[in-house]
């Protein structure tokens, strides 16, 4: 037997051993136990895998869902928060939108009055719809200078011919849908009130020595009433110049001394020492437009002439009035003598205005003439019940020097007034010059501030009193 035949038999018989054979058995099933083993390892993995890929998938998902709960919770409070901002934008928007309208509205109805007034101070009245008793117009899609159309203007004139008309105004603006805003203005027009100081020339006032101008109010009663001697007895006059106001030595003023439109007080209103202002110097703030007169038409009475007693209750042109020596002439009611030629009173005349009755004298192109010893007595005591008028023609001079109070007013802006009036003159002077002779003393009634040169006397016509209805 060679060797390798000997190798391979062992290895057979090896093999082929009963010990053999169960070691090999042994080993197999430790192979198998081991792969079973393994496998169930690997199957744990996989099923821990599984679980944890599940759990982070559930993770993730539920992470998801926290992040959309969140997000919608987050939205929420954004929109509460949202909604009254945007409601509030939307209000202001409203808000300004209607203030705009409102504003248009009102713009609409203050241009009808100025339309209004317009057309009775320089247009035609007449021309528009209506009669003397009321006139109207109307003025639809009323344009802007850039033609967008803006809205409606209704007008009326309630009263035109009147010295103290009505006027209502309506503005219309389209809102929203057919809604409107509407605004109403009413306005009562009249006349020129000049007598806002106590005496104002049109070129100079000169005050002589000793003079004194104060303020009081009649309708708070008589001058003497305590507590009714006030400090507005205002000096004034249009004029720039050097020296146009002038007070002479103790000449007194409670009241303001008040120069032309931008000019210099201190070098238009001169005060010799001793002479005192209680208010200031200063410059109007404008120039003061003094209206001529035109008188009414009047029933033409010619010449009139009294050298007795006689009693006028009804107004009348005349072309000259006299009144001569001791006669006396009451003036019983609300009367209006227009005088074209010359006016004269001789000595220890008088001319009565009854208590009850008022006086206007409006002169023409003569001359005003009273005699030392004559009076003009205003029995009420209420200097807005006597006006003397002076037309542009009227360029003469007015001298009051009676030895009795005087009550009343002078308005003639192109003549010369001189005061020697010791004895008090209660009232106001409108002229183109005026001289205070000394011991002159002058009260202001306040009162006269509401008197007004009407219309039918050749003021243009001018705003009283102004109202605003609301509508929308």
């Amino acid at each position: 037997m060679n060797l390798s035949s000997s190798f391979q038999q062992r290895r057979k018989e090896n093999f082929l051993s009963p010990g053999t054979k169960n070691e090999r058995q042994i080993k197999i099933k430790k192979v198998s136990k081991m792969d079973k083993t393994g496998n169930n390892d690997a199957k744990r993995k996989s099923v821990i895998n599984r679980n944890l890929k599940s759990r982070i998938d559930k993770s993730k998902n539920e992470e998801k869902g926290f992040v959309l709960i969140v997000g919608l919770i987050v939205m929420t409070v954004l929109l509460l928060l949202a909604v009254p901002f945007l409601y509030q934008l939307s209000f202001e928007n409203k808000l300004t939108t209607k203030s705009y309208k409102s504003s248009a509205a009102m713009s609409l109805a203050e241009a009808g009055v100025d339309r209004a007034i317009w057309e009775l101070n320089y247009g035609n009245i007449s021309s528009w719809t209506g009669d003397d008793t009321l006139r109207t117009m109307g003025i639809s899609s009323f344009q802007a200078a850039g033609g967008n159309v803006i809205g409606d203007v209704g007008i009326r004139v309630v009263d035109p011919t009147a010295d103290h008309p009505i006027v209502e105004s309506r503005g219309t603006v389209s809102y929203v849908g057919s809604l409107e805003v509407i605004r109403t203005v009413r306005s009562e027009l009249g006349g020129f009130p000049p007598f806002k100081f106590a005496a104002f020339a049109e070129d100079g006032i000169m005050i002589d020595q000793d003079v004194m101008i104060d303020s009081y109010d009649s309708r708070d009663g008589d001058y003497d009433n305590p507590g009714n001697v006030g400090s507005d007895g205002d000096i004034g006059t249009n004029s720039g110049d050097f020296s146009a106001i002038y007070m002479d030595n103790s000449a007194d003023l409670a009241g303001d001394a008040v120069s032309g439109y931008e000019s210099d007080p201190e070098s238009v209103i001169i005060t010799d020492p001793g002479a005192n202002i209680d208010g200031e110097k200063r410059a109007l703030d404008r120039i003061i437009e003094l209206p001529p007169i035109t008188p009414p038409t009047l029933p033409w009475r010619g010449d009139y002439s009294m050298s007795g007693t006689d009693s006028i209750f009804l107004s009348g042109e005349y072309s000259s009035f006299e009144m001569e020596n001791n006669s006396v002439v009451t003036i019983e009611d609300d009367v209006i003598l227009n005088i074209t030629g010359d006016f004269y009173m001789d000595q220890n005349s008088r001319l009565d205005i009854a208590v009850g009755a008022s006086l206007q004298i409006i002169m023409g192109s003569g001359s005003f003439e009273m005699d030392q010893s004559s009076a003009i007595n205003n029995l009420s005591q209420d200097p807005t019940k006597f006006v003397l008028f002076g037309t542009p023609s009227f360029t003469g001079d007015i001298y009051i020097d009676q030895s009795s109070e005087f009550y009343g007013a002078i308005y003639a802006p192109n003549a010369f007034v001189e005061l020697d009036q010791g004895n008090g003159f209660y009232g106001a002077i409108i002229a183109k010059d005026i001289l205070f002779d000394q011991d002159t003393v002058l009260h202001y009634d306040k009162a006269l501030e509401a008197l007004e040169i009407l219309p039918s006397m050749g003021s243009l016509y001018l705003v009283k009193s102004w109202q605003v209805k609301i509508s929308n």
